[in-house]
């Protein structure tokens, strides 16, 4: 039958991998039903030269499809041709493709099939069927063999094979709907915004992308690392929503950066919560390594307080310090530093567990008095300096609660007290943010005041590829240890990162 006769499917898809990688990998057939779940059989009956006769049993949506075919290798034209010569289809033919791409290999696939089956009536055509289930076979296959090259990659990196990755992905969202109204502003200044449901709706349904690329980032050392920074198209009050779907979305952002190569992924703000929230680590789910950096955000958060504290005259060993969401990676790590420096210390947190024991911890250490509760507005009242560092999804704390002349640190985001707060008796400002030794503009705001100044968990990924410690740093489950806080604000220092200057809103403190 002629080809303009059958049904034609083509399928196109770039995998970031060698050509020479791509076709051997799709020539080791008898490997795809280890990895690619809608291939159930895929034998090699026979091999002479180029020519293979191969077996196949494929199940989609539930339908099978067997059929036996002959391949030949025409590797000098990078290309390999099929014909199936028995099975369920009456005509089954087409060839794989393989082109040069500036991102790795563009893979073509053309096929040509007739099923044979007449329709039982007009509703039910099993032609267009059959090539419904087909091309969702191919496209399987392509994205198996996409996700194998590039857990091969890393699997070879870190055995000490000879594979390139490097580099930084910045896994970043927006934290809330203003912030995404300000953004699309930003990127269409005659924008007319539509409705927020509208709004929320559409953005809920767009994939995670690549917002922009850091070319040639240098140290202080005269070292350079490039990256990216990845949007993860989510604000934190869809998580009420829909966790799963949010968690999905992080976990497509962190894919987008390993298809690149980089040699190390941070998650910033919520994209390390969601996902434990539901009982699942990122780094079980991508081979590239991921970091929360929360290590350098407590470093940061540390030296902030402790420069404000110094500015305000304030004796450390004298101080009532309240740390809000203390059970949390980053509060945690905070009251274990801050316990052995100040009088007392509270920390509050909404589960009491985790509040029993986290105390129970700090109480070990023997110099602070600790206090735990889950009481916000009793642990800020006499407190000399508070450091916000809750997830929430939303302002919450009462500007009024805060002690004059008190030091507020508020690392959240969104902020755990509101922007359009407002006391001049106390020191309020956003902590967590580092000095970048190299500008970075981005092409919308991030919520950072210059372009000097950068998220600790930012930096700490830059720090990273700078150093080539391709490893999680700060574990998704917490655990960070002091000594790896201390190691690296070293790091960071080495290459001229440092505390930032005081801001709030985006305002330079005039204690800065």
């Amino acid at each position: 039958m002629p080809d303009n006769e059958l049904i034609k499917i083509q399928i196109s898809k770039v995998i970031p991998a060698q050509k020479w990688r791509v076709i051997r990998l799709l020539t080791k057939i008898q490997e795809f039903p280890s990895y690619i779940p809608c291939v159930k059989e895929a034998t090699v009956i026979h091999k002479k030269h180029n020519i293979m006769r191969t077996k196949w049993r494929v199940q989609i949506e539930g339908v099978p499809i067997s059929w036996i075919e002959e391949d030949t290798l025409a590797l000098n034209e990078k290309v390999i041709y099929f014909h199936a010569t028995e099975g369920d289809l009456a005509e089954f033919k087409g060839k794989w493709e393989f082109l040069d791409h500036p991102l790795g290999t563009e893979v073509k696939v053309e096929v040509f099939l007739k099923v044979g089956i007449p329709s039982v009536n007009e509703a039910v055509d099993a032609n267009n069927y059959i090539k419904k289930l087909l091309s969702k076979n191919f496209e399987a296959i392509l994205d198996a063999v996409e996700r194998r090259l590039i857990s091969i990659k890393y699997s070879s990196y870190k055995s000490g094979e000879n594979e390139k990755i490097a580099g930084f992905g910045i896994i970043a969202h927006l934290y809330n709907f203003f912030h995404l109204e300000k953004c699309l502003k930003t990127l269409n200044p005659g924008l007319k915004m539509p409705s927020r449901e509208f709004i929320s709706q559409l953005y809920h349904v767009s994939p995670s992308f690549k917002l922009c690329d850091i070319d040639n980032f240098k140290s202080k050392t005269g070292a350079i690392a490039s990256g990216s920074v990845i949007l993860a198209t989510f604000i934190p009050d869809m998580m009420e929503k829909d966790l799963f779907a949010v968690s999905s979305k992080i976990f497509k952002a962190c894919k987008i950066a390993e298809k690149t190569g980089m040699g190390i992924v941070s998650l910033t703000g919520f994209t390390s919560i969601v996902p434990e929230r539901i009982g699942q680590r990122i780094a079980d789910e991508v081979d590239v390594p991921v970091t929360t950096g929360n290590a350098f955000t407590a470093a940061m958060v540390i030296d902030g307080v402790l420069k404000a504290a110094r500015r305000l005259n304030l004796d450390m060993d004298k101080v009532n310090m309240a740390i809000i969401g203390g059970t949390g990676n980053i509060g945690s790590i905070c009251a274990r530093i801050m316990a052995k420096k100040v009088k007392q210390l509270t920390i509050t947190a909404r589960t009491r567990e985790n509040l029993k024991k986290t105390g129970a911890e700090l109480k070990k250490l023997k110099k602070a008095k600790i206090i735990a509760t889950d009481d916000n507005q009793a642990a800020i009242k006499n407190a000399d300096i508070v450091i916000c560092c809750a997830s929430s999804s939303a302002s919450f704390l009462d500007i009024s609660w805060f002690k004059t002349e008190s030091i507020v640190c508020d690392l959240g985001y969104p902020k755990n007290v509101a922007y359009t707060s407002h006391r001049d008796d106390i020191f309020l400002f956003s902590g967590g943010l580092a000095k970048s030794p190299t500008p970075i503009v981005f092409p919308v705001d991030l919520g950072l005041p210059t372009a000097n100044t950068l998220y600790g968990s930012f930096a700490e990924s830059i720090i990273l590829a700078l150093e080539k410690r391709y490893e999680a740093f700060s574990p998704e489950q917490g655990q960070i240890t002091p000594e790896k806080v201390e190691e690296i604000r070293i790091l960071g220092k080495k290459h001229g990162f440092e505390v930032s200057d005081f801001y709030w809103d985006g305002e330079l403190l005039k204690r800065s």
